[in-house]
Protein backbone atom coordinates (compact mmCIF):
# COMPACT_ATOMS: atom_id res chain seq x y z
CA UNK A 1 0.00 0.00 0.00
CA UNK A 2 1.63 3.69 -0.90
CA UNK A 3 1.70 6.27 1.66
CA UNK A 4 0.00 9.46 0.82
CA UNK A 5 3.72 11.30 1.91
CA UNK A 6 5.33 9.40 -1.27
CA UNK A 7 2.06 10.31 -3.57
CA UNK A 8 2.49 13.84 -2.65
CA UNK A 9 6.23 13.59 -3.27
CA UNK A 10 6.23 12.19 -6.79
CA UNK A 11 2.98 14.26 -7.75
CA UNK A 12 5.30 17.07 -6.89
CA UNK A 13 8.35 15.44 -8.79
CA UNK A 14 5.80 14.98 -11.80
CA UNK A 15 4.38 18.82 -11.76
CA UNK A 16 8.05 20.19 -11.87
CA UNK A 17 9.63 18.18 -14.29
CA UNK A 18 5.88 19.18 -16.60
CA UNK A 19 6.93 22.56 -15.67
CA UNK A 20 10.46 22.48 -16.98
CA UNK A 21 9.10 20.67 -20.23
CA UNK A 22 7.02 23.56 -21.18
CA UNK A 23 9.52 26.06 -19.58
CA UNK A 24 12.11 25.05 -22.42
CA UNK A 25 9.75 24.90 -25.56
CA UNK A 26 8.07 28.46 -24.48
CA UNK A 27 12.12 29.81 -24.71
CA UNK A 28 12.74 27.54 -27.80
CA UNK A 29 9.88 29.13 -29.27
CA UNK A 30 10.73 32.87 -28.56
CA UNK A 31 14.31 32.03 -29.41
CA UNK A 32 13.56 30.97 -32.67
CA UNK A 33 10.93 33.34 -33.44
CA UNK A 34 13.23 36.63 -32.55
CA UNK A 35 16.54 35.23 -34.30
CA UNK A 36 14.15 34.59 -37.62
CA UNK A 37 13.00 38.22 -36.88
CA UNK A 38 16.47 39.06 -36.91
CA UNK A 39 18.02 36.87 -39.95
CA UNK A 40 15.18 36.01 -41.80
CA UNK A 41 16.18 32.70 -42.04
CA UNK A 42 15.15 29.80 -40.84
CA UNK A 43 17.58 27.30 -40.95
CA UNK A 44 20.09 29.91 -39.17
CA UNK A 45 17.01 30.86 -36.83
CA UNK A 46 16.72 26.60 -35.94
CA UNK A 47 20.33 26.20 -35.97
CA UNK A 48 20.86 28.84 -33.25
CA UNK A 49 17.98 27.87 -31.53
CA UNK A 50 18.98 24.43 -30.79
CA UNK A 51 22.75 25.05 -30.26
CA UNK A 52 21.76 27.86 -27.84
CA UNK A 53 19.34 25.40 -25.98
CA UNK A 54 21.35 22.14 -25.68
CA UNK A 55 25.18 24.06 -25.52
CA UNK A 56 26.35 24.36 -22.44
CA UNK A 57 27.54 27.75 -23.34
CA UNK A 58 24.72 29.00 -25.66
CA UNK A 59 26.57 32.23 -26.77
CA UNK A 60 29.76 30.12 -28.63
CA UNK A 61 27.33 29.77 -31.22
CA UNK A 62 27.58 33.44 -32.44
CA UNK A 63 30.30 33.11 -34.57
CA UNK A 64 28.85 30.70 -36.41
CA UNK A 65 25.90 32.56 -37.25
CA UNK A 66 27.44 35.96 -37.83
CA UNK A 67 29.30 34.00 -40.80
CA UNK A 68 25.82 32.90 -41.64
CA UNK A 69 23.80 35.59 -41.72
CA UNK A 70 25.07 39.34 -42.20
CA UNK A 71 22.37 41.07 -40.11
CA UNK A 72 23.58 39.26 -36.65
CA UNK A 73 26.73 41.54 -37.05
CA UNK A 74 24.09 44.56 -36.41
CA UNK A 75 22.06 42.40 -33.49
CA UNK A 76 24.88 40.70 -31.65
CA UNK A 77 23.24 42.73 -28.67
CA UNK A 78 20.26 41.24 -28.69
CA UNK A 79 21.73 37.90 -29.59
CA UNK A 80 23.90 38.38 -26.49
CA UNK A 81 20.86 39.03 -24.18
CA UNK A 82 18.81 36.01 -25.86
CA UNK A 83 21.79 33.75 -25.01
CA UNK A 84 22.22 35.25 -21.29
CA UNK A 85 18.29 34.60 -20.90
CA UNK A 86 18.79 31.21 -22.71
CA UNK A 87 21.62 30.40 -19.95
CA UNK A 88 20.04 31.33 -16.84
CA UNK A 89 17.12 29.37 -17.92
CA UNK A 90 19.06 26.46 -18.66
CA UNK A 91 20.83 26.83 -14.93
CA UNK A 92 17.68 27.02 -13.44
CA UNK A 93 15.77 23.95 -14.98
CA UNK A 94 19.00 21.83 -14.19
CA UNK A 95 18.47 22.80 -10.87
CA UNK A 96 14.99 22.20 -10.51
CA UNK A 97 15.43 18.97 -12.50
CA UNK A 98 17.70 17.87 -9.73
CA UNK A 99 15.70 18.46 -7.25
CA UNK A 100 12.61 16.62 -8.67
CA UNK A 101 15.06 13.78 -9.17
CA UNK A 102 15.69 14.13 -5.26
CA UNK A 103 12.08 13.94 -4.64
CA UNK A 104 11.54 11.46 -6.46
CA UNK A 105 14.24 9.20 -5.16
CA UNK A 106 12.86 10.18 -1.80
CA UNK A 107 9.49 8.94 -2.94
CA UNK A 108 10.95 5.79 -3.97
CA UNK A 109 12.72 4.92 -0.42
CA UNK A 110 16.45 4.72 -2.11
CA UNK A 111 17.82 6.92 0.98
CA UNK A 112 16.12 4.33 3.55
CA UNK A 113 17.35 1.44 1.55
CA UNK A 114 20.66 3.60 1.20
CA UNK A 115 20.79 3.73 4.94
CA UNK A 116 20.23 0.17 5.37
CA UNK A 117 22.97 -0.92 3.18
CA UNK A 118 25.28 1.66 5.30
CA UNK A 119 24.32 0.29 8.66
CA UNK A 120 24.77 -3.33 7.77
CA UNK A 121 28.48 -2.76 7.11
CA UNK A 122 28.89 -1.28 10.72
CA UNK A 123 30.22 -4.03 13.73
CA UNK A 124 30.07 -2.92 17.02
CA UNK A 125 27.78 -0.29 17.24
CA UNK A 126 25.09 0.72 18.91
CA UNK A 127 21.15 0.83 18.12
CA UNK A 128 19.48 4.06 19.59
CA UNK A 129 15.64 3.59 19.17
CA UNK A 130 13.21 6.22 19.11
CA UNK A 131 14.61 9.65 18.59
CA UNK A 132 13.17 11.37 21.85
CA UNK A 133 15.18 14.37 24.29
CA UNK A 134 17.04 11.37 26.31
CA UNK A 135 17.69 9.67 22.40
CA UNK A 136 19.20 12.98 21.27
CA UNK A 137 21.60 13.73 24.26
CA UNK A 138 22.77 9.72 23.46
CA UNK A 139 23.57 10.60 20.27
CA UNK A 140 24.88 13.48 20.89
CA UNK A 141 27.92 11.35 23.24
CA UNK A 142 28.30 9.42 20.83
CA UNK A 143 28.73 11.31 17.90
CA UNK A 144 31.09 13.52 19.77
CA UNK A 145 33.15 9.96 20.46
CA UNK A 146 32.68 8.98 17.14
CA UNK A 147 31.07 5.72 18.05
CA UNK A 148 29.18 4.32 15.37
CA UNK A 149 25.67 4.30 16.35
CA UNK A 150 22.22 3.69 13.98
CA UNK A 151 18.98 5.19 14.44
CA UNK A 152 15.41 3.82 14.59
CA UNK A 153 12.92 5.82 14.40
CA UNK A 154 8.90 5.32 13.20
CA UNK A 155 7.93 9.25 12.47
CA UNK A 156 8.85 10.36 8.70
CA UNK A 157 9.39 13.74 10.03
CA UNK A 158 12.19 12.62 12.75
CA UNK A 159 13.88 10.66 9.79
CA UNK A 160 13.80 13.10 7.60
CA UNK A 161 15.59 15.56 10.18
CA UNK A 162 17.67 13.21 11.25
CA UNK A 163 19.37 12.68 8.18
CA UNK A 164 19.78 16.32 7.53
CA UNK A 165 21.88 16.12 10.56
CA UNK A 166 24.52 13.28 8.57
CA UNK A 167 22.70 10.44 11.08
CA UNK A 168 21.77 7.16 10.05
CA UNK A 169 18.84 6.24 10.51
CA UNK A 170 16.60 2.91 9.88
CA UNK A 171 12.93 3.84 9.32
CA UNK A 172 10.29 1.32 10.76
CA UNK A 173 9.19 0.34 14.05
CA UNK A 174 12.18 -0.90 16.31
CA UNK A 175 9.70 -3.75 18.03
CA UNK A 176 9.89 -5.55 14.51
CA UNK A 177 12.69 -8.42 13.64
CA UNK A 178 12.77 -7.30 10.01
CA UNK A 179 13.97 -3.73 11.27
CA UNK A 180 16.21 -4.72 13.88
CA UNK A 181 17.78 -6.91 11.26
CA UNK A 182 18.39 -4.24 9.11
CA UNK A 183 20.31 -2.18 12.04
CA UNK A 184 22.64 -5.21 12.12
CA UNK A 185 21.67 -5.99 15.63
CA UNK A 186 23.78 -9.29 15.35
CA UNK A 187 26.77 -7.26 15.33
CA UNK A 188 25.47 -4.37 17.64
CA UNK A 189 27.59 -4.15 20.95
CA UNK A 190 24.37 -2.31 22.40
CA UNK A 191 20.93 -1.25 21.98
CA UNK A 192 19.22 1.88 23.51
CA UNK A 193 15.36 1.91 24.16
CA UNK A 194 14.70 5.59 24.53
CA UNK A 195 11.05 5.76 22.97
CA UNK A 196 8.44 7.47 25.85
CA UNK A 197 6.12 4.37 25.35
CA UNK A 198 6.85 1.69 27.74
CA UNK A 199 4.65 -1.23 26.08
CA UNK A 200 6.99 -0.35 23.01
CA UNK A 201 10.27 -0.26 24.78
CA UNK A 202 9.54 -3.64 26.39
CA UNK A 203 7.82 -5.43 22.94
CA UNK A 204 11.40 -4.14 21.55
CA UNK A 205 13.77 -5.57 24.13
CA UNK A 206 11.86 -8.69 24.09
CA UNK A 207 12.68 -8.66 20.04
CA UNK A 208 16.31 -7.49 20.41
CA UNK A 209 17.54 -10.15 23.15
CA UNK A 210 15.51 -12.56 21.50
CA UNK A 211 17.83 -11.61 17.95
CA UNK A 212 20.91 -10.97 20.00
CA UNK A 213 21.46 -12.81 23.54
CA UNK A 214 24.54 -11.51 24.21
CA UNK A 215 24.11 -7.90 23.24
CA UNK A 216 23.95 -5.31 26.04
CA UNK A 217 20.11 -3.60 26.43
CA UNK A 218 19.78 -0.64 28.17
CA UNK A 219 15.80 0.96 28.30
CA UNK A 220 13.90 3.47 29.49
CA UNK A 221 11.11 3.32 31.83
CA UNK A 222 8.42 6.04 32.45
CA UNK A 223 6.24 3.60 35.17
CA UNK A 224 8.83 2.72 37.62
CA UNK A 225 5.93 -0.64 37.99
CA UNK A 226 6.81 -1.60 34.59
CA UNK A 227 10.85 -1.70 35.04
CA UNK A 228 10.70 -5.66 36.62
CA UNK A 229 9.07 -6.46 33.67
CA UNK A 230 11.38 -4.58 31.52
CA UNK A 231 14.50 -6.76 33.17
CA UNK A 232 13.10 -9.94 32.90
CA UNK A 233 12.50 -9.41 29.40
CA UNK A 234 16.21 -8.95 28.76
CA UNK A 235 17.19 -5.64 29.65
CA UNK A 236 20.60 -5.42 31.90
CA UNK A 237 19.84 -1.67 33.03
CA UNK A 238 16.65 0.51 33.53
CA UNK A 239 16.37 4.46 33.91
CA UNK A 240 13.65 6.65 34.57
CA UNK A 241 14.36 9.89 33.30
CA UNK A 242 12.27 11.50 35.94
CA UNK A 243 13.70 10.01 38.43
CA UNK A 244 17.19 10.91 37.59
CA UNK A 245 16.10 14.87 36.90
CA UNK A 246 14.96 15.09 40.57
CA UNK A 247 17.70 13.31 41.67
CA UNK A 248 20.24 15.52 39.84
CA UNK A 249 18.13 18.83 40.80
CA UNK A 250 18.15 17.85 44.30
CA UNK A 251 22.12 17.48 44.67
CA UNK A 252 22.09 20.72 42.90
CA UNK A 253 19.94 22.51 45.73
CA UNK A 254 21.83 20.77 48.17
CA UNK A 255 25.53 21.63 46.72
CA UNK A 256 24.39 25.51 47.38
CA UNK A 257 23.30 24.70 50.54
Amino acid sequence: MVKVPDIEKKSIAGKTLLGLGITAVAFAIVTLAVVYYISHNFYVSAYYTISSLFDAVGINTVPALEAAAAPFTTKFDILMAISIIDGVAKTVAVGLALAALVEIMTGAGILSRLNRIEARRLKRHVIVCGYSGLAARICGDLSAKKANFVIIEKDEARVEMLRDRGYTVIDGDFAKEDVLVSAAIDKAMGIIFTARDDISNLLGVVTARHLNPKIKILSRVGNEDLMTKVQRAGAELCVVPEVLAGVEMGNYIRSRL
